[in-house]
């Protein structure tokens, strides 16, 4: 059996002795300077890939803004392939709407609850048409405005898939809402083909 002392000792000695300390500081900091690492680099994408999104939705609604005749679904599909190639590394899946609305009662803000009108909607991809029943819900989006005056909403809906699983997850969705009035017409008539 050994001694006390000696045992006591051995331990002081383990615990006074720095070899291979820099090797045990290396494998319990490796994992989480990788974990931040990587990690930074999936924020630094998602912001990036919102921003993209973001600049890519301003630029369509400006370019359905300055159109002064009819626009019909084969333009609108026309935007949706652009704004497609302006998100491509940045997202999939995208599906935009873009719907015309008019105010009707109350456009002041102040007199009681606004009427918003349908004048008309068209998406494309996944999403469907608005209907006039979902106009309530946008009553917070769409600015005041004068009375039977019209403004374009646009809306584009963008999956993102990060690299990797870290802080943020594979159904982020990027979902934005551009209000835009129509700068050279009144009203931006569509045309369905009938």
């Amino acid at each position: 059996m050994l001694p006390l002392r000696y045992i006591r000792d051995e331990f002081r000695r383990f615990l006074r002795d720095e070899t291979g300390l820099i090797t045990a500081e290396s494998v319990i900091s490796m994992p989480f300077l990788v974990w931040w690492y990587v990690g930074s680099l999936v924020f630094f994408d998602a912001y990036k890939a919102r921003n993209v999104n973001l600049k890519a939705a301003f630029t369509i609604s400006d370019m359905i803004s300055r159109e002064d005749g009819e626009v019909n679904a084969a333009y609108i599909e026309g935007l949706a392939d652009i704004f497609d190639y302006l998100i491509t590394g940045h997202g999939h899946s995208a599906s935009v709407r873009i719907t015309l609305v008019r105010c009707t009662e109350n456009c002041d803000g102040q007199s009681g609850v606004r009427t918003l009108d349908l004048d008309w909607s068209y998406a494309t991809g996944s999403k469907s048409d608005l209907v006039a029943a979902d106009m309530p819900d946008y009553l917070e989006v769409i600015p005041i405005m004068p009375t039977g005056d019209r403004v374009i909403l646009l809306e584009t809906f963008v999956k993102y898939d990060p690299a990797w699983e870290i802080g943020v997850t594979n159904d982020t969705d990027f979902n934005n809402i551009v209000v835009t009035r129509p700068r050279f017409v009144p009203q931006l008539p569509f045309d369905d083909g009938t």
